[in-house]
């Protein structure tokens, strides 16, 4: 017995139900579920954009329908409200026959899925330095039907049915899937993630971002250059290839839960930067922290200073305050011994900026630094520990200088928002649980040096 999908026993169902729900769509010039059933190629062999623009198609027109219903009962037109509400039925069996469609699909490509290649010529992935925008790119499949017409704030209001706007509830009914989660359109989740970019230290210091298309997204680093050498006249030249290593991402979750109280969520002018600011900042502070600090045990990514192959500057077996400048001048030693680029800053908590600053010479006067170190901007951040155990002290802190742009963020080009109502329903509360995927990685470990150990003074 030969297994039938769930669109083709879709395409099989009672002709007059089918007929009904096209003559219904019909009459609200609405031509999605006509197309669809014309449309007799293999869902299996359909590209799946193409799927899932069908699927759009569908549910903006489920969503007519279910205006054209209120409508119907509005007006005692019980006749015509019953022929509606069954034809919504049948389109709600095609939009979950897609769905099916769409969710194997997903998950052969999962399957197959080895990792894509940095840089080919049919790969959006590139690196974005701070100064470029996650809005200003086209990436994946994401459709930017809606692009500029709602913001962050007016689709969260949407979630929980608190907003008019049919760009909204559109995309809403788009993006929703069998779990209650709702992947974000993608000019609003670009707004998202720009904001929590700006927000990371890490990319001030000059790391890149990159777009990640699919769960596992590899690109080459050259672990070693090729020797040049001289050669006499008619003489075979000596071979000398350069290493190359791969860099792999793997898409990991994280998660941030944000509660929004009810009268907030109906009567703030600011909305959106409050939303915003809230996911962003979460989000940064725990990618910043796990991009320097990530212990590399799943699901966390290993972070920078956990590296084995970055430089290490020690400042003692029991650690000690900063009373000079050599441990930087030593730092910055390290890179030129591994031929790095120029360092593009320094990063440290801010403890340790205050004592750096605060250095004087033995007439008490202010200690200028050296050129050297004066040229690297210093950068702080809370997310470096000031509790480190070294030898029996145990409020060491790191100070990490290199070139960040060999620090490499991949984030994913989906967010997935849920909503969870009951769970804080008592105390008028609304709860967004949103899920960002995210790894890091370095692509050369020798353009970066950590000094370990500093204490207070």
């Amino acid at each position: 017995m030969s297994f039938e999908t769930p669109l083709a026993r879709a395409r099989h169902m009672d002709p007059a139900r089918k007929m009904n729900a096209v003559t219904e769509l019909s009459k609200l010039g609405d031509q999605s579920l006509s197309n669809l059933l014309n449309d007799t190629s293999d869902p299996a062999t359909t590209d799946r954009k193409e799927l899932i623009q069908k699927k759009a198609e569908l549910r903006r027109g489920l969503n007519a329908l279910r205006d054209e219903a209120s409508k119907s009962l509005d007006k005692k037109d019980f006749e015509r409200s019953d022929s509606i509400t069954d034809a919504m039925h049948a389109v709600g069996d095609y939009i979950a026959a897609l769905d099916y469609e769409i969710d194997m699909q997903s998950e052969v490509a999962a399957v197959n899925d080895d990792g894509s290649d940095w840089g080919t010529a049919t790969s959006n992935v590139r690196p974005m330095d701070h100064s470029e925008k996650f809005a200003s790119i086209q990436v994946g499949n994401h459709s930017a039907t809606h692009a500029g017409k709602f913001g962050f704030g007016e689709f969260v209001r949407g979630m929980v049915g608190q907003s008019s706007s049919m760009d909204v509830r559109n995309a809403l009914s788009e993006g929703t899937d069998s779990a209650g989660g709702v992947t974000v359109p993608q000019h609003v989740m670009s707004r998202l993630i720009d904001r929590m970019r700006s927000k990371l230290v890490t990319s001030r210091a000059g790391a890149l971002s990159i777009p990640l298309e699919t769960e596992k997204t590899t690109i080459a680093r050259l672990a070693s250059d090729p020797t040049a050498s001289w050669r006499l006249e008619n003489a075979a030249v000596a071979e000398s290839d350069p290493s190359f290593e791969a860099v792999q991402f793997q898409a990991r979750s994280l998660a941030c839960l944000v509660k929004v109280p009810q009268e907030l969520l109906q009567d703030s002018v600011n909305l959106e930067d409050a939303l915003l600011n809230a996911f962003a900042g979460s989000m940064a502070v725990e990618l910043d922290r796990v991009a320097l600090f990530g212990s590399g045990s799943a699901p966390e990514p290993l972070g920078l200073v956990n590296n084995p192959n970055i430089g290490q500057v020690s400042m003692g077996t029991d650690g000690a305050a900063i009373t000079d400048y050599s441990p930087m001048l030593d730092a910055l030693h390290d890179l030129k011994a591994a031929n790095a680029n120029e360092p593009s800053a320094m990063v440290m908590a801010p403890r340790t900026w205050r004592q750096v600053a605060g250095l004087t010479d033995s007439t008490g006067q202010p200690l200028n630094p050296p050129p050297a170190v004066s040229e690297v901007p210093m950068l702080t951040s809370t997310s470096v520990p000031i509790d480190d155990t070294q030898g029996t002290s145990t409020d060491a802190s790191p100070l990490i200088v290199g070139d960040f742009s060999q620090l490499l963020i991949g984030i994913r080009t989906q967010l997935r928002i849920r909503v969870l109502q009951e769970a804080f329903a008592n105390n008028l509360q609304y709860g967004f649980l949103a899920d960002l995927r995210a790894d890091v990685a370095v692509a050369q470990p020798g353009a970066f040096s950590v000094i370990e150990g500093i204490t207070p003074a």
